[in-house]
């Protein structure tokens, strides 16, 4: 099974076409009229939420910590700079990437307006396999252990929110609950505000 970082896929571009305001993604990291957060993407997985938010003007800084999958995305973000696709070439303009654990990252200096989380969790008991590239990552990444830690060092780096992606009906995330949530069809956003 070949798993690699495309930002040129169809599907990926499909959603780019589409009313991207409209999506939970985008109203979760706080995208409204001109405004344009910045977003500290602390587990980059395949960057698929990352360039879409990167595509409507978001500065997005990805960390990845596994060495594997920080490869395929060097890959995926090489061959998408030799397109010849504007709307590629645009998004990629804003996303950089940075191979690091973001509980050991050095980000002092760093100023983020939002950190995004999606961290992996167990597989569900549902007997329907996930998507391909999801499936991959959770055989490459396992579960995540420190999804707790995460969440609380979010919360300090954060300037004004902290955006966790979970499953539609998975329990939330952090010792508050969330301060508003965007649900999709499989999918759902948590948003805590961390005002400074």
């Amino acid at each position: 099974m070949a798993v690699f970082v495309d930002f040129q896929a169809p599907a990926l571009n499909y959603r780019l076409s589409s009313a991207l305001k409209q999506q939970g993604l985008s109203k979760a990291v706080g995208i409204k009229g001109s405004t344009r957060p910045s977003v500290l993407d602390a587990t980059a997985g395949f960057a698929k939420d990352a360039f879409l938010l990167a595509s409507q003007g978001c500065r997005v800084h990805m960390l990845e910590r596994d060495e594997f999958v920080h490869a395929l995305l060097e890959d995926g973000i090489k061959r998408g700079r030799e397109s010849e696709d504007e709307s590629v070439l645009q998004g990629l303009e804003s996303l950089s990437l940075q191979y690091a654990n973001f509980l050991d990252a050095d980000l002092s200096g760093s100023d983020w307006d939002v950190v995004m989380l999606d961290p992996m969790f167990p597989e569900s008991k549902k007997s329907a396999r996930v998507k391909k590239d999801m499936f991959a990552l959770q055989g490459l990444l396992g579960a995540s252990t420190d999804a707790e830690q995460m969440w609380e060092r979010a919360c300090v780096i954060a300037k004004k929110r902290v955006v966790v992606k979970r499953s539609k009906n998975a329990p939330t995330l952090g010792r508050r609950k969330p301060d508003f949530q965007y649900k999709g069809s499989s999918s759902r956003f948590d948003v805590y505000l961390t005002p400074k």
